[in-house]
């Protein structure tokens, strides 16, 4: 039985192994591209100076509002708009609403919040995202070029980078699937491939468990 279930298990047994000590071999800030965003100072903004006060944002949008926040975006102060389902950006200063955000502003934004070595190489705008954006659209790719190659997701509604994502994370993403044996959404950690897999693996242990006890007990008795 041991034997057998070493043949049927062996590889993705190692395969755990690798991709364990892959996946603690790297910190999860570094995986993350948490290294490659640049420090942010949020601007002090005198609200009295601007003539769009909440009241008046909040008539430019046509449904109703449920929350409402005052923030920076591109350096510029505006109203972050809440309604059902969907964000509003509101320009404080001119009284426009800004969102969905233009090419030029996403790539503004992800060159502000960019602190590697590259260059903007191509921004597009995604209704559809990408797998590793992991979030609905509409998004900008906004991809920057080596030595710290990277890409960077601005939400276009709200302005905000909602990831990065490098070759470690990608190949981090890989390797977290071979782990947990969802090789497409690489998200499922509960198949049942992982499920009889890490069954056989406990049988294998308990067979090899046994095998090493048996043998003990026969070196004990061979010399009493």
């Amino acid at each position: 039985m041991h034997l057998w279930l070493g043949l049927a298990i062996g590889a993705q047994v190692g395969l755990w192994l690798i991709s364990g000590l892959f996946m603690t071999w790297f910190p999860i800030e570094t995986v993350r591209g948490e290294h490659l965003r640049a420090e942010q100072q949020t601007p002090e903004v005198v609200w009295s100076y601007y003539n769009v006060d909440l009241a008046a944002a909040v008539g430019l949008i046509e449904q109703p509002v449920t929350e409402a926040t005052a923030t920076v975006v591109n350096n510029k102060p505006v109203w972050r708009l809440r309604t059902e389902g969907q964000t509003h950006l509101v320009d404080a200063g001119v009284g426009q609403v800004i969102s969905p955000l233009p090419e030029s502003t996403a790539k503004s934004i992800a060159f502000l919040s960019y602190g590697g070595r590259g260059q903007i190489t191509s921004a597009t705008l995604f209704e559809d995202p990408p797998q590793e954006y992991g979030r609905p659209g509409p998004v900008w790719q906004v991809n920057f070029s080596a030595p710290d190659k990277a890409t960077f997701y601005v939400d276009a509604q709200t302005g905000e980078v909602r990831a990065v994502r490098t070759l470690l994370w990608r190949t981090f993403d890989f390797v977290w699937g071979l782990h947990i044996m969802d090789w497409s959404s690489r998200e499922n950690f509960n198949s049942w491939w992982i499920k009889m897999t890490a069954s056989l693996a406990v049988i294998f242990f308990l067979a090899g468990l046994g095998l090493a006890m048996l043998r003990l007990v026969g070196i004990l008795s061979r010399r009493d």
